[in-house]
């Protein structure tokens, strides 16, 4: 290589590694529990608020098992309060108990009574998704929607062990991921937006 060469491929090199951020800026660990030493730990619902205040268009939410939703959901009713153009859309699982021998569409509505009266405490209420998997009479069909992660503006995310439950936000020993990289908030966002787009998540109504 000439010297001219060498000094385009140097200036590309450096180039390159000023494009690329720097990991801590792009993820980082949630981790909730008791402390020790050394070893960085923080409130998951704490994180979970910081990022609902930043969400300005669009908040992905996806969850397992909810408790004390008021409590879990409030600054995000809040928000949606706040801004009324924000779209909020849940993904939870909806379950049948292995005694139940309901039709699929009395527990869907039992479950939207419940979540309305128990867990939401906004006036406007969010999208909710389900997959009817999960309430298939036979045992060896069902599945769970066992993800849990949230998504602001398609920009960051929070991807965690933690439930929508107080226990598991406050109290728990849990362990997370925020990803600051839209790239891949946005694929995560786009298989959940897959799943509802083609029928295999359907809606809930809430109303």
């Amino acid at each position: 290589m000439t010297s001219s060469q060498v000094a385009l491929l140097v200036e590309a090199v450096e180039d390159a590694t000023a494009d690329t951020p720097n990991l801590s800026d792009v993820v980082d660990l949630v981790l909730s529990g008791p402390e020790v030493a050394g070893v960085p730990t923080s409130d998951t619902l704490a994180i979970l608020r910081r990022l609902i205040d930043e969400a300005t268009s669009e908040v992905l939410l996806v969850g397992y098992a909810v408790h004390q939703g008021k409590q879990v959901f409030g600054r995000l009713a809040a928000r949606m309060d706040e801004k009324p153009e924000l779209r909020v859309w849940l993904c939870l699982d909806i379950s049948r108990k292995q005694t139940d021998t309901s039709l699929s569409q009395e527990i869907v509505r039992r479950f939207a009574h419940d979540f309305r009266g128990k867990h939401w405490p906004g006036k406007r209420l969010p999208e909710l998704y389900f997959d009817p998997r999960s309430l298939s009479e036979n045992r060896d069909k069902r599945s769970s929607l066992h993800a849990k992660c949230i998504a602001i503006d398609r920009r960051v995310a929070l991807i965690t062990s933690a439930n929508f439950t107080e226990a598991a936000q406050q109290r728990n020993i849990e362990a997370g991921v925020i990803v600051k990289y839209p790239l891949l908030v946005e694929r995560l966002v786009g298989y959940f937006e897959g799943l509802q787009t083609s029928g295999q998540l359907v809606g809930c109504s809430l109303k």
